[in-house]
């Protein structure tokens, strides 16, 4: 069912009855503040918003993601594009059968359920995906609400969890960068890269909703706890996220733009596009926006 809103007669396409929507008759290049403060509008009800059609000019995704507030470096460890600080370029074709393989029971060798950089003392606010190479078919990306996770504990659960801190540790997310064949710039990076913590329950500035702080490729327990306790509550955590009804998924076509609150949601790619070539574009926004 599509609902029209005023800014430029744009139409919303719910994709899920918990989160997602497709926003209809934006044209990215077009947008402008009051059009970047309608579609924040739309994030805080949605938590992730999809623009088909668009531009696959990283540069455009850079002005367009500046829109929304102060941009971040396009990652705390890798470089970005030329001439484009800010935006990542994501290779992630040619799928191998190592890429697949379980690490644990939420992450595989490749990909991760995650929230963007959590490791780092200040979180991404934002974060935005242009697509500008998709395989023919599969290497969707998948979302899951830590709002509607947290909304959904019982109460007891939720104060427990409200008095929780999280370590959030990079070396978890790239043990492969100490290994001794590694690149010494990387692994000295990695190792200057020092732990940090966050709330396992976070409150939104702009809505004053609340949401879970989940991320299994970085957290290595929660502080206080023992290592079988805070293992067995994120795992029941997690779980609880990652059922069915509290995701979306994006199948994406070339020049698509997804745009999401970064803390709110958990997200994946999926790894069964084989050989085929696969390039996605990262920008992130920081708090103020």
């Amino acid at each position: 069912m599509l609902k029209k809103i005023a800014e430029d007669c744009w139409k919303i396409r719910r994709l899920t009855g918990s989160i997602g929507a497709e926003i209809l008759g934006v044209d990215m290049r077009q947008c402008n503040a009051k059009s970047a403060a309608a579609l924040l509008d739309l994030l805080d009800e949605h938590g992730v918003i999809f623009l088909r059609g668009q531009s696959k000019d990283p540069g455009d995704l850079a002005d367009f993601a500046a829109l929304f507030g102060p941009m971040l470096p396009a990652h705390p460890m890798k470089p970005g594009l030329p001439g484009l600080p800010a935006i990542l370029g994501n290779e992630t074709g040619r799928v191998s059968d190592s890429d697949v393989q379980c690490r644990d029971i939420h992450n595989r060798q490749g990909t991760n359920w995650h929230v963007d950089c959590t490791f780092m003392p200040r979180l991404p606010a934002l974060s935005l995906l242009q697509a500008a190479v998709v395989p023919p078919h599969g290497g969707d990306t998948l979302f899951a609400d830590l709002r509607g996770a947290y909304d959904a504990l019982s109460a007891p659960l939720r104060r427990l969890a409200s008095e929780l801190h999280c370590r959030h540790d990079a070396r978890k997310l790239y043990p492969e960068w100490l290994r001794d064949d590694a690149d010494p710039e990387l692994r000295d990076k990695l190792l200057r890269t020092e732990p940090v913590t966050h709330p396992l329950v976070l409150e939104d500035a702009r809505t004053g909703r609340r949401s879970l702080l989940l991320n299994p490729n970085c957290i290595t327990g929660i502080v206080g706890l023992s290592q079988l306790e805070s293992d067995t509550l994120l795992s029941l955590l997690t779980t609880h996220t990652l059922i069915p009804e509290r995701t979306v998924r994006w199948r994406w076509t070339e020049g698509d733009i997804a745009i999401w609150s970064n803390p709110r949601l958990l997200h994946n790619y999926v790894l069964d596009h084989g050989a085929a070539e696969r390039r996605i574009y990262r920008a992130m926004v920081d708090h103020s926006a």
